[in-house]
């Protein structure tokens, strides 16, 4: 049973840590590389844990250590990590004292002479930084390099600075960064090495983030004055409430060990079991290639630890999942099997091609949660994709108000009879793609009928193309297709009504 818990291998989890042992204060560090376990190591009573955990791993923890206090001392920029600190705290009702890092500037304050833009999200970045060729200088660690390495406009002009870590190291050989253009060191860093550093690369961008004065930020933003280069800062991603340093220091030297805090921090919920411990996000990507997702669908692909789908939906997700663990599973059964086995990972996401709401695998998986397979303990959120038939009618600048949707994918679909019936049909083909469909409509007497199709839509290589249906009846190309069908007047009656 350890006292005191903290969370993060910082400069401020690493002070605290040390304040601990020299109180004697029983303590478990968190970490999650071998290189912040090797900083932490040999102090008494103060024992150390190596690795990342999701929400579930950190419940874990604590009804294994039971502490009498949590410390969330992570990096102001995890902030996931930090959620999920407090919803286990919640959960377990043990008090969690947040320590926030001292910043030091911000948008609008005085930069002493250096070029700064200040940036939200990396694809900002990413657009600054294609205004020229010169190598940019990255310190933003090595889990927001791989966006940036995949960026055609930034192959060989990235030099990261990183950890010394094998791990580190080795994520950085997989995304594609050349070892020459890897800085393993760990810092902070004086003014005098950052500028080395900078002119080692020759870079003429400096990327960083607003790491406060513990991360040395005054320093990167002196060197770049020094060496007049411009900066682009990303900033921090929340406003956060919590204790300094010294605040978080006061608060354990105040703290009655026998009876609780004494000073600062908080109540824990007096309802530990009013939120679930993990999240299965269910995501429409629209057509091919991820280009049809919402930003609130990117966002939780973002924050998932891992992503599970069909092959071609997990490759056009892969810009927004790398260093994840994905896996080629769909169907309901084994998705529900997959996710009880893995508690580790506690956001998951399901990704399926076209809408969650039209005859998508996101039905059948809904309905084995809700049933006798479900998995119990999931906040199920569900993210629909834009969906084919509102694409399709965009490429053809069409209303889509009174179209009839249907499928035939996969599923025996009377689409003659539905076009006589309703006049305006949108139909997803199967296996006989748009050369069958056509055939057997010039068999049932609806050669005339307009026929707009989407060939592999969203895709590099999209086709759209429209005609009479008889103008497609040898059409042999990719099944992967949609089309509006339109019944020509004498083709047969038309009424109201559905079937």
């Amino acid at each position: 049973m350890a006292g005191l818990i903290i969370f993060g291998g910082t400069t401020e989890g690493r002070e605290l840590a040390e304040h601990a042992a020299a109180m004697g204060i029983s303590a478990t560090v968190s970490v999650t590389t071998s290189y912040g376990e090797k900083l932490l190591g040999g102090l008494a009573g103060v024992s150390v844990r190596c690795g990342p955990l999701g929400e579930e791993g950190i419940c874990r923890l604590l009804e294994e250590g039971r502490p009498r206090l949590v410390v969330d001392a992570t990096h102001p920029y995890a902030a996931l990590a930090t959620a999920h600190i407090s919803s286990a705290c919640q959960k377990a009702g043990i008090p969690c004292l947040r320590v926030k890092r001292e910043g030091a500037q911000g948008p609008g304050e005085a930069n002493d002479g250096a070029e700064i833009y200040w940036v939200h999200t990396w694809r900002e970045a990413s657009a600054l930084l294609a205004k020229d060729q010169k190598p940019a200088l990255f310190t933003i660690g090595s889990k927001g390099l791989a966006d940036f390495v995949a960026e055609p406009h930034l192959k060989g002009r990235i030099y990261a600075r990183v950890l010394p870590d094998s791990k580190v190291l080795a994520s950085c050989e997989k995304m594609g960064l050349p070892g020459k253009q890897v800085l393993a060191m760990q810092g902070p860093f004086s003014v005098e090495m950052n500028c080395a550093m900078v002119r080692m690369a020759n870079a003429g961008w400096l990327v960083t983030k607003e790491s406060g004065k513990k991360g040395g930020f005054a320093e990167k933003l002196e060197a770049a004055r020094i060496c007049q280069i411009p900066v682009i800062v990303m900033g921090r991603p929340v406003n956060e409430e919590g204790a300094s340093l010294k605040e978080a220091k006061e608060i354990l030297e105040s703290w009655d060990w026998g009876q609780g805090l004494q000073t600062g921090g908080g109540a824990a919920s007096e309802n530990p079991q009013s939120q679930p411990c993990r999240v299965l996000s269910l995501i429409g990507m629209g057509m091919g290639g991820g280009g049809q997702l919402t930003l609130e669908a990117v966002e939780a692909l973002e924050l998932s630890d891992a992503v599970l789908g069909a092959p071609r939906m997990l490759e056009g997700v892969e810009r927004w999942t790398r260093g994840k663990r994905r896996e080629a599973l769909y169907f309901g059964e084994a998705v529900v099997d997959w996710v009880k086995a893995h508690r580790e990972y506690g956001r998951v996401a399901v990704v399926y091609s076209g809408d969650t709401g039209f005859y998508s695998g996101c039905a059948s998986l809904l309905k084995l949660i809700r049933g006798e397979k479900g998995a119990g303990g999931l906040d199920v959120q569900v993210y629909p994709g834009i969906s084919t038939l509102s694409c399709l009618c965009a490429r053809f600048q069409k209303d889509w108000g009174g179209i009839y949707p249907a499928s035939a994918h996969g599923r025996d679909c009377d689409v003659a009879r539905l076009l006589r019936r309703h006049g305006r049909v949108f139909l997803l083909l199967g296996k006989q793609g748009l050369g069958g469909l056509c055939r057997r409509l010039a068999q049932e007497g609806l050669g005339q009928a307009q026929v707009f199709a989407g060939i592999r839509l969203g895709y590099p290589d999209e086709q759209v193309l429209s005609g009479r249906a008889g103008d497609f009846t040898g059409y042999e190309g990719c099944a992967l297709a949609a089309v509006i069908l339109e019944k020509a007047s004498g083709e047969g009656p038309c009424t109201a009504g559905t079937l």
